[in-house]
């Protein structure tokens, strides 16, 4: 019964990773990212850019809590059954870290946006990391997709 539950409960959760992510990636940042290149607006894209960033780090806030809820039932289930291959639990575990990496970026964007401004919007650092994020964000996808066809 547990088994059953917990691959429920897990294939739920990667489903809200993936989910969140392309809703994310497809419709509010393109959305926004259209905001930002609009030159009439300038004083208010740092505040289209705290809109950007913030809807991230909610979305990053919540992944992170399902994917570590995942690798705690993975953990049970491995304890319990010991059936259970590593290379989910490796998986896990890199994704969990990678959504830790994407909470530090995201206050780190946080708080440059708010020293600097519309000045951050534009900066090399802002930029570089939002690139980062992007990456992240990729291999993330990837793997989440890759745990939900070894479910």
């Amino acid at each position: 019964m547990f088994n059953v539950l917990s691959m429920a409960v897990e294939q739920f959760l990667l489903s809200l990773i993936i989910g969140g992510m392309i809703i994310l990636v497809i419709c509010v940042r393109p959305l926004l990212l259209k905001q930002l290149a609009r030159k009439d607006q300038k004083e208010v894209h740092s505040l289209i850019e705290e809109i950007s960033i913030n809807s991230w780090n909610r979305y990053n806030k919540v992944a992170f809590v399902a994917i570590a809820i995942i690798l705690v039932l993975d953990i049970m289930q491995f304890i319990i059954e010991k059936n259970l291959s590593y290379w989910n639990l490796v998986l896990e575990v890199i994704v969990l870290l990678l959504f830790l990496l994407k909470l530090i970026v995201d206050k780190s964007l946080i708080k440059r946006l708010s020293q600097y401004g519309n000045d951050a919007v534009y900066s090399s650092e802002q930029k570089s990391e939002h690139r980062l994020m992007e990456l992240v964000s990729i291999v993330i996808l990837l793997l989440a997709i890759i745990l939900l066809f070894l479910q």
